[in-house]
């Protein structure tokens, strides 16, 4: 194994496990709610997909702090990492409010799904709760972020870990209820069903920012980069990571929301394709983990050699990461579609449900190769700073070609939600091609690194 290749898996296996340990937080929730009845799975697919569009967007400007502390962090200006930190904090804090606003009143948003009214007032309730947890979520990423900058993902991938632990049983109390409270005189927790689901999040993600807040003050690793205090908000350093991060977020958002208006559009083709498609939506998140770790290890690796002033090391990372990448998404790809129809059956008891997954499945393994590579090469334009052009070939790809072109195969040529799957192989391929052409151009010019 190359030298570059063995760095990046070094440095992406923690992430990778930490990253499908939040996955398996959705995983459980869509099995526990799909084994309680198709209206809560219903509700919790729809409502995750609401939440997903908030928090991805927010997050993806967040996401800013690494690229840029990972230069500072490969040029030995540990302080200066620090205050990236603090103002990432300052960041996060001025997107917290629109997030929470959308969150605590979603009905116009759920408008757009037109679904039963019992599976929008449980949409609704499951997206109240994770209002409550956003504040810690957020942090969290901060946490995540600053962590993975500075080489030291294993420490997010403990914490994470702690999430499926928590969630089996607070989803239990709190998805069915529970009288044991009142032993300690407590009040009984009332049965929630699939919005129980948000409750538990909730508290897994206060959990996880109190074990993430209690390391920055007792580890002395951190203690170089000076970071307790939150400070204030200083111009030059808050405007680059604003500069950075809106369009890293306006990325995040234009992919996720055309990734999860879909499901919302879907439902109106019937609770079991809701289902259906929920569940294949859910493996295809859980298998971009892989390409996600590997490439924002690669981001972080290209990003310190910048640091360094070796923009040919941080080439050749890149281009090491894209060929691990493909390699594994192909892999990946062969595997899902061999063990499509027992996956399936795995999620669901339902087999109307199932049949929907299995149909769907085939185009999954197609879509997660594409999508593998549109990830690498967007994290390595990141750590040249460039985010301002891949936001706006997102645009067109997956907001035009993705979800125009999905309404139009799903509903004017009534293929149904595999029309959706098509378009979206299609524009993840036009958006993949594109930014391999940028990330060429921008990798040979010396000394960039600003956003654009």
């Amino acid at each position: 194994m190359p030298g570059a290749t063995r760095a990046i898996v070094s440095l992406g296996w923690p992430m990778l496990v930490g990253q499908l340990a939040v996955m398996a937080n959705g995983i459980v929730d869509n099995v526990m709610a799909g084994h309680l009845s198709a209206a809560d799975l219903a509700s919790v697919a729809i409502g995750s997909s609401v939440y997903y569009v908030v928090f991805v967007g927010l997050m993806g400007t967040i996401q800013a702090i690494s690229p840029v502390a990972a230069q500072h962090f490969g040029a030995g200006r540990l302080h200066e990492v620090g205050e990236t930190w603090r103002q990432g904090q300052w960041l996060a804090l001025a997107m917290l409010v629109p997030g929470a606003l959308v969150l605590a009143w979603p009905h116009p948003l759920l408008d757009i799904a037109r679904a039963e009214p019992e599976v929008r007032a449980g949409a609704a309730a499951y997206l109240n709760a994770l209002a409550f947890g956003l504040p810690a979520a957020l942090w969290f990423r901060a946490f995540t972020t600053l962590n993975t900058a500075v080489s030291r993902p294993r420490i997010v991938m403990a914490i994470n870990l702690l999430g499926p632990v928590l969630k089996v049983p607070l989803n239990t109390l709190f998805m069915y209820g529970s009288d044991a409270p009142a032993a300690l005189g407590l009040p009984a927790v009332p049965a929630m069903g699939g919005a129980g689901c948000g409750v538990a999040t909730a508290l897994v993600f206060w959990i996880s920012a109190a074990i993430g807040w209690g390391l920055l003050r007792g580890d002395r690793f951190y203690a170089r980069f000076a970071l307790r205090g939150l400070g204030r908000p200083r111009r030059a350093p808050f405007v680059e990571l604003l500069r950075l991060g809106l369009p890293i977020g306006g990325t995040y958002l234009i992919d996720v929301s055309a990734f999860n208006v879909v499901t919302l559009l879907v439902a109106r083709l019937g609770t079991d394709v809701v289902g259906g498609h929920a569940i294949v939506a859910n493996v295809a998140a859980t298998m971009y983990m892989l390409p996600l770790a590997l490439s924002g290890a690669a981001g972080v690796l290209a990003a310190q050699a910048l640091g360094r002033g070796d923009p040919r090391e941080a080439r050749r990372v890149a281009w090491h990461g894209l060929r691990l990448v493909l390699g594994l998404g192909l892999a990946g790809a062969v595997l899902l579609w061999i063990g499509r129809a027992p996956l399936a059956r795995a999620y669901t008891d339902a087999p109307e449900v199932a049949a929907v997954s299995v149909s769907l499945l085939g185009l999954v393994a197609a879509y997660h190769v594409v999508d593998g590579l549109q990830c690498m090469l967007a994290f390595a334009l990141r750590a040249w700073k460039v985010a301002v052009a891949p936001m706006a070939i997102f645009a067109v790809a997956l907001w035009g070609v993705g979800l125009g072109g999905g309404y139009a195969l799903a509903f004017a040529l009534g293929l149904g939600a595999p029309g959706f799957w098509i378009a979206a192989v299609v524009a993840l391929a036009i958006a993949s091609a594109a930014l391999g052409v940028l990330f060429a151009r921008v990798s040979r010019v010396p000394g960039v690194a600003a956003a654009g």
